[in-house]
């Protein structure tokens, strides 16, 4: 198995100030000719107050106001073409940070943030239109005592081979994310409940073809899977989330290496489905 450096948590940074967060939102929105214009045009004004203000406190003639009104003007012009700059170069570092952060830095797949935010338009659009769709949480057997009697830098390890091969078995539309410590979460688009089985299974077998090696050593490794699909008794993505946290907790009492679903409801009013466990 590859090893990856690891690599120290990101530091917590301070919030810039309220005013930057609003400059840097209303530069990134604006485009870069119609931004030059309303500062040009904030400058002239600066300018002619600028001439106003000598003519009428230092008694200076007109010209001679105006003339310096447009020496002011230069500096002016320069420093808020840089402030643009700057406040754009932000926006631009604000949107990478935040793509950055779609991603479990660990596993490289999406994060729980990502994920949920994902699987909600999924979820959202099965019921709109009546659409098969469920979800899958796949528990690590045992990670912790990996963690305690190998160390952490194998659990990682085995964590990431474990994501590698659930993924190989998936669908180029299904979502795979890690929904927390030694859990994975995905959400299968346009799957039955039997067909969501079918993928489960699939996956348990894939995760448990092979131990993982690990230096000098061959480790066995299973995952427990809970299988929930959409239906219509769930108000939110939270009750389908719930099904299956339940359906996880039923395969972890079975013995663990085994796949639980719970019973088949309707995914529509009106509908009959035979109701199985």
């Amino acid at each position: 198995m590859t090893m990856v450096p690891e690599t120290p948590p990101p530091t917590a940074r301070a919030a810039p100030p309220a005013w930057l967060q609003a400059l840097t939102r209303l530069a990134s929105r604006a485009s870069l000719g119609s931004a030059l214009a309303f500062q040009a045009g904030v400058a002239v004004v600066v300018a002619v107050v600028v001439a106003t203000l000598l003519v009428w406190l230092d008694g200076t003639s007109w010209p001679v106001a105006l003339g310096a009104g447009v020496l002011a003007l230069a500096p002016a012009v320069a420093a808020g073409y840089a402030a643009l700059h700057l406040a754009r170069a932000l926006a631009q570092t604000s949107v990478q940070r935040e793509l950055l952060l779609v991603d479990d830095e660990l596993t490289g797949v999406s994060n729980r943030r990502q994920f949920l935010r994902l699987a909600e338009r999924e979820w959202s659009r099965c019921r709109r239109y009546g659409d098969d769709g469920a979800l899958l949480l796949i528990d690590t057997d045992h990670l912790r005592r990996i963690n305690d009697t190998m160390g952490q830098r194998c659990g990682d390890a085995i964590l990431m081979e474990v994501t590698r091969r659930v993924n190989a078995t998936l669908r180029q539309s299904d979502l795979l994310a890690r929904f927390g410590g030694a859990e994975l979460a995905v959400f299968l688009p346009h799957t039955d409940p039997l067909g969501a089985l079918d993928a489960a299974e699939r996956i348990r077998q894939q995760v448990a073809s092979a131990p993982f090696r690990w230096e000098n050593a061959h480790v066995v490794a299973t995952v427990s899977v809970g299988v929930a699909h959409v239906h219509m008794g769930q108000a939110a993505l939270d009750g389908l989330i719930q099904d299956a946290e339940a359906a996880l907790e039923a395969a972890k009492e079975a013995g663990r290496n085994c796949v639980r679903a719970t019973p088949i409801q309707p995914r529509r009013s009106g509908e009959t489905r035979s109701v199985t466990s």
